[in-house]
């Protein structure tokens, strides 16, 4: 892994319906876009990253690095993405880093909570359970630490195990905010990161763990294997 290269950085994320892309400029945030997918991620995203890039005046040859969110996601967005982004970095010859998407949720909060205090990003991942981690950041400022590792879990045990007096955020779905109510869990709280976009956050945290490095090293963070349905 090594340093993010300066220039200009384009960060992607599908990891969910709302799609987001950003592009840094020798550190600071350039430019960001944000859409829902209305078909699917692996027939919108080209058009819609050339067409942002064509937008802020960045061509493909002048990128320096990307950013790819790696999951926990649905896997047809993740793998699309994926394959987005190293096709692009290979073709470019690019470096390219993956990003977390519960820690990219974490990030916002980290930056603002105090110090030593624990943020817990949670993903409804429906059938499966819940998946989250908790990550805190150190007093000084650099990369989150994390507390609790991502991995999928029940309602119940996602609010028994997590650090006390929290801030929670992320797919916070309603069965989560009861399971909380129940274990009188004092102190927690609830921030909203719906207007968000996680691909900045995306950006700062690739220069926060010098994450950048071979394409065909990156790959998805299933925290379970996907069920695939076998070809008849």
């Amino acid at each position: 892994m090594s340093t993010a290269p300066a220039g200009r950085i384009l960060a992607i994320d599908t990891a969910s319906d709302a799609i987001s892309l950003a592009i840094e400029l020798d550190g600071a945030l350039f430019a960001e876009h944000r859409w829902q997918v209305e078909s699917t991620v692996s027939r919108e995203l080209l058009g819609q990253v050339d067409a942002f890039l064509d937008r802020t005046g960045v061509p493909r040859g002048s990128l320096a690095a990307l950013v790819i969110c790696v999951g926990p996601g649905g896997y047809g967005g993740l793998r699309a993405g994926i394959a987005t982004a190293q096709g692009m970095a290979l073709a470019l010859d690019l470096p390219l880093a993956g990003v977390s998407r519960l820690e990219a949720d974490a990030w916002p909060q980290l930056l603002t909570a105090q110090a030593g205090r624990a943020v817990v990003a949670v993903h409804d991942a429906r059938r499966a359970g819940v998946a989250w981690g908790a990550f805190v950041r150190p007093s000084d400022g650099a990369a989150p630490e994390v507390l609790a590792a991502p991995s999928i879990t029940t309602l119940d045990e996602c609010v028994r195990d997590a650090p006390a007096a929290a801030i929670w955020c992320g797919e916070l779905i309603e069965e989560l905010l009861a399971a909380r109510q129940d274990h009188n869990r004092e102190g927690d709280e609830t921030r909203d990161i719906s207007e968000s976009t996680r691909a900045a956050a995306m950006l700062e945290l690739a220069r926060a763990h010098q994450a950048y490095g071979d394409p065909a090293a990156v790959d998805a963070a299933y925290l379970r294997q996907p069920h695939i349905t076998r070809p008849k």
